[in-house]
């Protein structure tokens, strides 16, 4: 038998050829992180723009049910309720109405000093349409201070008496 000696060769490369790779490989692997975490800062941003119209939808509806509430309890006199009913909902223009119920809601739905109260509402037109056989049309608009047009939620009911 004849026992073969293995020889291992290590292949000897320059010095410096490796020399700072490792501080490559860590660069990158920050800026791929650095780019996830501004995805993430942005997503969260965006997240909170969509809670926030949720959040005035909401308190849009809840004014708008309010007013039917209230029509609801006076139905005999729904027609003293209509407000701008010939202008043009959400452009600038005045919101005085005959009814002080009316009056009242509009107040409370723009006053700056109630947290529930709906940004921008003030100058704008809110609407009440009462139609033939009690049909109300209520139209109420905002504009938060981060956008540029005015949003509007509508509600359509018949309050029959």
């Amino acid at each position: 038998m004849s026992t073969q000696k293995r020889t291992s060769r290590t292949v000897r490369r320059q010095p410096g050829a490796q020399r700072g790779v490792m501080l490559v490989e860590a660069l990158v692997a920050i800026a791929i992180f650095s780019f996830a975490v501004l995805g993430i800062v942005g997503l969260q941003a965006t997240a909170i723009r969509t809670v926030r119209d949720a959040d005035y939808r909401a308190k849009a509806s809840f004014f708008a049910n309010q007013i039917v509430g209230r029509m609801w309890v006076d139905r005999f006199n729904v027609p003293t309720y209509a407000l701008n009913a010939a202008a043009t909902a959400c452009d600038d223009g005045d919101n005085t109405a005959a009814n002080p119920l009316v009056t009242s809601w509009i107040s409370g739905l723009s006053d700056a000093t109630n947290q529930g109260a709906l940004p921008g509402a003030a100058g704008l037109q809110q609407q009440i349409i009462v139609g033939p056989n009690n049909v109300v049309t209520v139209t109420l608009c905002w504009k938060s201070p981060q956008d540029d047009a005015a949003h509007n939620f509508t509600l359509t009911t018949q309050i029959q008496g």
